[in-house]
C-alpha cells in the first residue's frame, strides 16, 4: 500500500539520516517508541514515564537532557509496524502531534530548568526538533494554498525592478531549499536502507505531508479539548517476519494483535 511505503520512507529518513547525523555529532534526538534501553537508576532519577503525556518518549528525551544525560544508538535494527489503513495511521499521527504540543508546553514553562544545567545547545536542538515538526506541519498547507492561488491568479512572477527580482530570487531559493530539505533525507535514507525501489513513490511525499498537516491541526483541537486522550494503535496485524510462521514449524503461534 502507498501509505505503508511512505511510512517506510519517512522512517528511513528519520532513523538513518536525521537521528543518525545528530547523534554522530553528539546532539540529542527525540526518543521513539520502537526500542529504548534505559538504566533503571537514571530513569528513576529523571522521574520515569509521564503518565499524562501521550508521547512520553519525546518528553523523556527532554528530561534526560535537562539532567545532563546523553542518548546514543546501538548498531542494530528494530521492526516498526506501519499502520496499513488511513484512519489508524491518522489517529496515531494525531497522538504524536498532540504529544509534541504537550512536551513543548511542559518544558518551556520553566526555561531556567531547561537551560540551567549547561546543556543549552542540547536543549535548543530538542526544541528545534519538536517545535519545528509542529510548525512545519501546521504551516505547510497555508504556504501550499498561497503558492497555488498565486500561480493560478498571477502566473509566474515577472519582476519590474532589480529589487523585485532580488525578492523573487530569495523566495525562489527558500522554496527550492525547502523542497530539497523535504526530499533529500528521504532519498538518502532509502538508499542507506536499500529501499531504492520505494523512491518511485517520492512524488506522493507532498500529499503525505499534507496528511501529516491535517493530523497536526486535528491534534491542536484535541489538545484543547482532551489533552490526555490516548488514541490507541493496533499492532500485530501485519504478516511481518515476527508474526509469520517459520518454514516447517507448524506449532509456531501467531501473536494476537495488541494496542499501544
Amino acid at each position: 500500500m502507498a501509505l505503508t511505503r511512505m511510512f517506510a520512507l519517512e522512517y528511513a529518513a528519520l532513523f538513518d539520516v536525521v537521528n543518525a547525523g545528530l547523534m554522530r555529532t553528539g546532539l540529542p534526538v527525540l526518543l521513539g517508541g520502537t526500542s529504548n534501553h534505559f538504566r533503571t537508576t537514571v530513569l528513576r532519577q529523571v522521574g520515569g514515564w509521564d503518565a499524562w503525556n501521550v508521547t512520553e518518549d519525546a518528553d523523556l528525551a527532554f528530561r534526560l537532557v535537562r539532567s545532563g544525560y546523553r542518548v546514543a544508538d546501538l548498531p542494530s535494527d528494530t521492526l516498526e509496524e506501519a499502520p496499513a489503513r488511513l484512519p489508524m495511521w491518522f489517529r496515531q499521527r494525531v497522538r504524536w502531534m498532540k504529544g509534541f504540543m504537550q512536551t513543548l508546553v511542559t518544558h518551556t514553562r520553566s526555561p531556567r530548568r531547561l537551560f540551567g544545567n549547561g546543556q543549552t545547545s542540547q536543549a535548543l536542538v530538542l526544541l528545534a526538533l519538536c517545535a519545528g515538526t509542529l510548525l512545519s506541519a501546521l504551516s505547510y498547507p497555508i504556504f501550499l494554498i498561497y503558492a497555488v492561488v498565486s500561480l493560478s491568479l498571477f502566473g509566474l512572477p515577472n519582476p519590474a525592478s532589480a529589487m523585485e527580482a532580488a525578492i523573487i530570487g530569495v523566495w525562489s531559493a527558500l522554496a527550492a531549499g525547502g523542497l530539497i530539505a523535504m526530499m533529500a533525507p528521504v532519498v538518502l535514507g532509502a538508499v542507506h536502507r536499500r529501499l531504492t525501489d520505494l523512491i518511485w513513490w517520492l512524488p506522493l511525499l507532498p500529499i503525505y505531508c499534507l496528511l501529516i498537516s491535517s493530523a497536526a491541526w486535528v491534534a491542536l483541537v484535541e489538545y484543547a479539548r482532551a489533552p490526555s486522550q490516548w488514541n490507541k494503535t493496533d499492532h500485530g496485524l501485519a504478516q511481518t517476519s515476527r508474526t509469520r510462521k517459520p518454514a516447517g514449524d507448524s506449532a509456531a503461534a501467531t501473536p494476537a494483535p495488541s494496542k499501544t
